[in-house]
């Protein structure tokens, strides 16, 4: 520590920082890594692990144990793993449960509270919202909850474009992340097949992405505000799936071949996919993981991608039986103690197969699932195969698409839909539709907000800062709720 004048201004020097302690006690942040900071900085905390002085009064040093103003105990700054968020669903996987081996508690304590403070309220519903009209911009965005070579865990949105954005806590605005070269490229894929996965390098992380020039890998400089890519040429097919600290992209590459890309120790590998068929790996869904076969799974339309992790990793494309297909888009497989339950469509019938067998259980009506919970128009049902007495549950034409499904608190998201007609005219319609968004427990009436949205299955929820957010794609808007 210097004087640095005479109005006894002082100089700290910690861990290549340099901090100025005025005549007031406060401290401001002038050098990190010998580079001279140009404007103050929100979010201190994030870009450097600054501490929040007591009272809100700035900010102190990240080497700091005590105030020295008041000497109280002050919390260091970390990434909390279990505040993370990461699309579709929460945890990078195509399943819509969160369950205890998510590790998502931040998101059930939110919601779980949130459910609370609604449900006692005059009125009951979600209709009290903050709408944030402020977005980067105004559609094709997707939303994620990671650290990105931070030191805590930040809201970023991604679009469509490539073009990366971070949502600053303190000055609650968006800051643009630029290239420090090449963009990270434009991703195709839909709402409900788009994914993300984070690799581990020591206590940063960096961002793992399909994009249409081939697997993406993102490293993040929050403090210059840009951002390093480092790229597999080729296009990527289906978003990231991760199992066993190995995060794997299927990818056709530049000679038309498909392989599974992998990122290991800053190279590029590459495993080929056996029996590919160009025609029928695309539309894939974000991967599932099977944890107890150390398998990843990517649903089509004709068929699945299957990644068997191993001694050797085993990639092949598995078809369906002849004449039948899927709807990935109407949810993941159902999943029970008994195995894995594709829902099939084969010319006027529908039944569900088990993966890996022949075995199948007919199925009366289309359903859309969490893979957990399903649903029959308005009916849930147990289990995709499951019967119900329309005598004393009549089925109303509402389309009931479940978004996410807290399995061990019975929290849902989902959306509600009048519609007249069958679930492939639903899917088909780009019109804007009266939609009621909802969040209920299961079995109770639901809490929700109407909304005139076209493709209502392309919102996304999530969760950061103790609140739950939906985006509507269609028309731009943000809302959130606070817990």
């Amino acid at each position: 520590m210097d004087v640095v004048g005479d109005d006894r201004e002082y100089e700290w020097s910690l861990d290549g920082q340099r901090w100025l302690q005025d005549a007031h006690g406060r401290f401001s942040l002038t050098h990190v890594a010998g580079k001279a900071l140009e404007d103050a900085q929100p979010d201190l905390d994030f870009l450097v692990g600054a501490q929040q002085a007591p009272g809100a009064q700035g900010w102190l040093p990240a080497s700091f144990r005590h105030c020295p103003q008041t000497g109280t105990a002050l919390t260091p700054v970390r990434f909390d793993r279990q505040q993370r968020w990461l699309p579709p669903y929460g945890n990078g996987s195509g399943r819509r449960v969160v369950e205890g081996s998510c590790r998502l508690d931040g998101a059930e304590h939110t919601l779980a509270a949130l459910y609370r403070k609604l449900d006692g309220a005059t009125p009951r519903s979600l209709n009290t919202a903050h709408k944030y009209d402020q977005l980067p911009r105004k559609n094709g965005l997707n939303f994620l909850v990671a650290n990105l070579g931070g030191h805590r865990e930040a809201l970023f949105a991604l679009a469509r474009d490539g073009s990366l954005f971070r949502w600053q806590r303190q000055a609650q605005e968006w800051a643009a992340l630029l290239p420090h070269s090449t963009p990270i490229g434009r991703c195709s894929l839909p709402s409900w097949a788009w994914g993300v996965s984070l690799r581990e390098v020591g206590e940063q992380q960096r961002l793992l992405l399909a994009c249409d020039e081939g697997a993406t890998e993102v490293r993040v400089d929050p403090l210059d505000g840009r951002y390093h890519v480092d790229r597999c040429p080729g296009r990527a097919i289906a978003a990231p799936g991760d199992l066993d600290d190995q995060v794997l992209i299927p990818q056709q590459m530049p000679d038309g071949s498909f392989s599974l890309v992998a990122r290991h120790n800053e190279q590029w590998t590459l495993h080929p996919i056996a029996n590919a068929n160009p025609a029928h790996l695309q539309g894939l869904s974000a991967p599932l993981r099977d944890p107890a076969s150390r398998r990843l799974l990517w649903i089509g339309a004709h068929g699945y991608l299957s990644v068997k992790l191993g001694a050797q990793l085993d990639a092949q494309w598995l078809s369906w039986p002849a004449g039948a297909q899927a709807r990935p888009e109407y949810g993941p497989p159902f999943v029970n103690g008994y195995g894995i339950w594709q829902q099939l469509f084969e010319g006027s019938e529908q039944y569900c197969l088990r993966l890996d067998s022949d075995e199948r259980k007919e199925v009366k009506g289309s359903r859309l699932s969490t893979g957990h919970l399903n649903y029959m128009f308005n009916v849930r049902l147990d289990a995709p195969w499951g019967e119900h007495d329309v005598d004393n549950t009549p089925t109303r034409r509402e389309v009931v698409y479940p978004f996410i499904e807290f399995i061990d608190s019975q929290y849902l998201l989902s959306v509600r839909v009048e519609w007249p007609s069958s679930l492939q005219q639903f899917f088909g319609n780009d019109q804007a539709i009266d939609s009621q968004f909802c969040l209920e427990r299961v079995g109770q009436p639901p809490l929700s907000i109407t909304l005139k949205v076209a493709q209502p299955w392309n919102a996304q929820w999530f969760f950061h800062d103790y609140a739950l957010w939906l985006y509507i794609d269609s028309t731009g808007a943000l809302y959130r709720w606070n817990a």
